[in-house]
């Protein structure tokens, strides 16, 4: 029975042509562009976010 066992675990260990393994490397590729993107993007729009509320802002003081 724990002949049986273990054979299973190491057939499992040598099919690494499922499925499994290609899904767990695109995910951990997306999460690293994902990172990426955000470390690169986040002050672009941070600044973006700054101008608007600024001329939101300057906008107030007008009297009508």
């Amino acid at each position: 029975m724990i002949k049986d066992f273990l054979k299973a675990i190491r057939d499992f260990h040598r099919d690494d042509s499922g499925d499994v393994v290609q899904t767990a490397i695109l995910v951990a590729v997306f999460a690293v562009l994902a990172i990426g993107g955000y470390m690169f993007l986040a002050p672009m729009v941070k600044n973006l976010f700054n101008k608007a509320g600024n001329e939101l802002q300057r906008g107030n003081s007008y009297t009508y």
